[in-house]
C-alpha cells in the first residue's frame, strides 16, 4: 500500500508501506493493507510508517486530513518534518509562538490551546526519540 504525505509546499513522502499509525484529532489510528475507506481529521503528533523493507519512518505532523482508499493513504497536512530533525530548541520555539497567540475570544482561545498542545507533543517526541 502506498502512503503519500503532502504539505502546502510540496509532497514530502511517497513510499510503499505495510502499516501506518497516524495521529487523528481524537486519537491514534492504525492503517494496514486492505483497510476500509476512511477520511479523518489529523491532530498534532507522530506519524509512524513501516516501510516494506521493515524500516520505520517517523514524522511529526500537525493538522489536516487523511484519506484511505484502495490501499492508498493520502495525508494532507499543514506541517510535517522528520522527528529526527526535532530538537528541544524547535519545540521551545513552537511553545513560545503558542504562548504569544491571542486568546480573548472563544475561537482564538481554541487556536491557542491547539498550538500549546502541538508544542507539548513536540517535547514528548524529543524526549522519546532524540533527547536533544
Amino acid at each position: 500500500m502506498k502512503c503519500i504525505v503532502v504539505t502546502p509546499e510540496k509532497t514530502i513522502f511517497d513510499k510503499e508501506t505495510t502499516f501506518v499509525a497516524i495521529p487523528l484529532f481524537d486519537g491514534e489510528y492504525g492503517i494496514a493493507r486492505n483497510h476500509t475507506p476512511v477520511i479523518g481529521r489529523i491532530g498534532a503528533g507522530e506519524l509512524r510508517v513501516t516501510l516494506e523493507s521493515g524500516e520505520k519512518d517517523i514524522w511529526y505532523i500537525e493538522g489536516g486530513f487523511v484519506e484511505v482508499l484502495n490501499n492508498l493513504i493520502s495525508v494532507i497536512t499543514n506541517r510535517a518534518f522528520p522527528v529526527a530533525e526535532l530538537t528541544r530548541e524547535k519545540a521551545l520555539e513552537s511553545l513560545n509562538v503558542a504562548v504569544k497567540k491571542p486568546s480573548d475570544t472563544e475561537d482564538l482561545y481554541s487556536l491557542r490551546e491547539n498550538a500549546l498542545q502541538a508544542a507539548r507533543t513536540q517535547f514528548r517526541l524529543v524526549d522519546r526519540y532524540n533527547k536533544k
